[in-house]
């Protein structure tokens, strides 16, 4: 059954004095049906019909003496590894696709946190505002076009198509621009990353958090602050930006200016 006696049988189980539960082995109790003998006392209709059900399930059961052997079921070979238990602990859980090139990317916690947060549609963005009945903005404020929503800000959004030509066609990634049928930043981002040089994978990485970054900034700054969407202003807090950060130890962007006669297609 997968379970324990006290679980089939409770009214059987409590007529066996406690001393016999700690001691008795299930070889020793189906000796013979000796098991029987341990029970004391009065069952009652309820632990009556346990004792005929538990005697039928028993009296099929035979024991040898081969020692039992743990299978595991979640290797092959049946053997226990932490790796499999690791592996099987999330099992089930919501997958994260680009964790690597968002946590192992040199950008400040707070860019990575916006990145993750923007994948997971969890910016409050209009749609996301309105959803949950509160104050939200009719239009992008980018485009004026209906239906805000994160992936449409960072990606589809003519602004966003912009800004990224205009941070792109430096380093000769003009033909990276995101289309007007990408879906989202991650299926960009992915898609791109595949097509960039090994040695330059690193600043691609920084480059689209930070441009991703400057977009939320300025969409923001358009939205609570009440400025006009300002493309030459966007690209300008972008460089003066990009500059922080390699003076701060972002190597990758260092590197990915310097390469880009290898991003040549």
């Amino acid at each position: 059954h997968g379970c324990c006696l006290e679980d089939i049988a409770p009214n059987v189980f409590k007529c066996v004095l406690l001393k016999l539960r700690k001691k008795r082995s299930v070889y020793e109790a189906l000796q013979n049906n000796s098991w029987v003998a341990d029970i004391i006392g009065a069952l009652g209709w309820h632990g009556l019909a346990e004792y005929l059900e538990l005697w039928d399930t028993l009296n099929n059961w035979h024991l040898n003496t081969t020692d039992d052997v743990h299978q595991w079921k979640f290797e092959t070979s049946g053997i226990f590894s932490t790796r499999s238990a690791y592996r099987n602990f999330f099992v089930g859980s919501v997958s994260f696709e680009p964790w690597k090139r968002l946590w192992k990317s040199w950008a400040p916690s707070k860019c990575k946190t916006f990145i993750w947060l923007a994948i997971r549609n969890h910016c409050w963005t209009a749609d996301r505002l309105q959803k949950r009945g509160l104050p939200h903005p009719v239009r992008c404020p980018f485009s004026d076009q209906p239906d805000e929503t994160i992936q449409h800000l960072l990606t589809s959004c003519v602004f966003a198509r912009q800004f990224w030509f205009s941070v792109l066609q430096p380093l000769n990634l003009a033909h990276l621009m995101p289309s007007r049928t990408i879906s989202s930043f991650a299926e960009w981002w992915r898609r791109s990353w595949k097509k960039i040089p090994k040695q330059l994978k690193k600043g691609f990485n920084s480059m689209c958090i930070l441009g991703a970054w400057t977009l939320w900034k300025h969409r923001n700054a358009c939205v609570f602050d009440g400025v006009s969407p300002n493309l030459q202003q966007a690209l300008h807090n972008y460089k003066d930006e990009f500059q922080l950060w390699q003076f701060s130890g972002a190597k990758g962007l260092a590197a990915l200016v310097s390469g880009r006669a290898l991003t040549q297609t």
